[in-house]
């Protein structure tokens, strides 16, 4: 993608930018970059298509990756293999920063649909939900 990366707005207030989409690599993945904000967190889920590869480039970031929590900092990588069951929270007291990566591309359409084109328009949760269970995002019930 030449110039400026697609932005959208995500539940939770979460900026995301989609700096390489499908097209762009033949398919191969997308590559996004998030800026959570402090407190917020993403239930347990899973992907039934895609890899996900997380690189903290700002903030502290709390993984569970099957049940198993991992603190990430500033310059750290996880890498989630599909299907793997995982939860993510900012536990920071700001806003983090982090590299996404899908693999296969995919993931990219999930943010386009769900989220909105400016930080003054609040996504419909609900309507984000059904758009991730489209998009192949599986929510699992934590005990």
């Amino acid at each position: 993608m030449t110039g400026d990366p697609r932005v959208v707005w995500m539940p939770g207030g979460v900026r995301t930018e989609i700096h390489l989409a499908g097209e762009e690599t033949g398919g191969s993945f997308c590559l996004l970059v998030d800026h959570p904000p402090a407190g917020w967190s993403l239930p347990a889920h899973r992907h039934a298509n895609e890899a996900e590869t997380i690189h903290v480039a700002a903030g502290e970031f709390e993984i569970r990756l099957d049940e198993a929590p991992i603190r990430l900092s500033a310059g750290e990588t996880l890498h989630v293999p599909r299907g793997v069951i995982h939860s993510t929270a900012n536990v920071g007291d700001q806003a983090g920063r982090r590299i996404l990566l899908f693999s296969p591309a995919g993931m990219e359409r999930f943010f386009l649909e769900a989220g909105a084109s400016t930080a003054d328009i609040k996504p419909d949760p609900a309507a984000a939900l059904a758009a991730a269970i489209r998009h192949g995002w599986e929510f699992i019930a934590q005990s």
